[in-house]
């Protein structure tokens, strides 16, 4: 198994260098604290509504800062 990930790992960085791909991410933060519950269901739909609350804004909020700094 370990020396299919690492051929599949090379195999991804050939592509990205053969084809000058660029990859960029976002990451965010978030607080999953207050999501705790006794109740795993409860935990699960509480942990769901925070993270799309935290991140209603992220697409336009990255969109944001790529115009800003130029980067796609």
């Amino acid at each position: 198994m370990a020396m299919s990930t690492a051929s599949q790992i090379l195999e991804t960085i050939h592509m990205i260098s053969e084809h000058h791909l660029d990859v960029r991410t976002v990451t965010m933060g978030i607080s999953l604290l207050g999501c705790a519950d006794s109740d795993r269901a409860r935990a699960c739909a509480r942990i769901e509504e925070h993270i799309v609350a935290q991140a209603q804004d992220l697409v336009r909020t990255a969109d944001e800062v790529a115009s800003e700094f130029g980067v796609p």
